[in-house]
C-alpha cells in the first residue's frame, strides 16, 4: 500500500513511475483485452470481460495521474517531463477515442 500512496503523490522517480508500472504492468493488464480483441475471442462477449476491463481502465487512470505528478516533481531535463505528459496526454485521448467508438 505504501508503494500505491507514493505513485499517488508523485513520489516515485519519473523513470521507473512511466517505464516500470506504466509501462510493464499497464501492458500486462491490457495485454489479454488486446489479445482477446485482436484475435475475435468468444471471450470478448463473456461477463468476465467487464471487470477486467474496468481494473485496466482504473489502473490507466491512477498510472496516469502517478505519471503526471512524477514529471511534477521530476527535476531533471526539463524535455523528458514534457515528453513524460505529452504521452498522458496522447494515450487519454486514445482511450478516449476507442471508448467513444466501441
Amino acid at each position: 500500500m505504501k508503494i500505491v500512496m507514493a505513485l499517488w503523490r508523485g513520489q516515485v522517480p519519473l523513470a521507473r513511475t512511466a517505464w516500470i508500472y506504466g509501462g510493464v504492468l499497464l501492458i500486462a493488464l491490457l495485454s489479454p483485452v488486446i489479445l482477446l480483441t485482436a484475435f475475435r475471442s468468444p471471450f470478448i462477449h463473456s461477463p468476465l470481460m467487464i471487470p477486467i476491463c474496468i481494473v485496466a481502465l482504473l489502473y490507466a487512470a491512477f498510472i496516469a495521474v502517478a505519471i503526471w505528478r512524477s514529471a511534477n516533481n521530476y527535476g531533471g531535463w526539463v524535455a523528458w517531463r514534457a515528453l513524460a505528459k505529452g504521452s498522458v496526454v496522447v494515450v487519454c485521448m486514445q482511450t478516449a477515442a476507442q471508448l467513444a467508438g466501441s
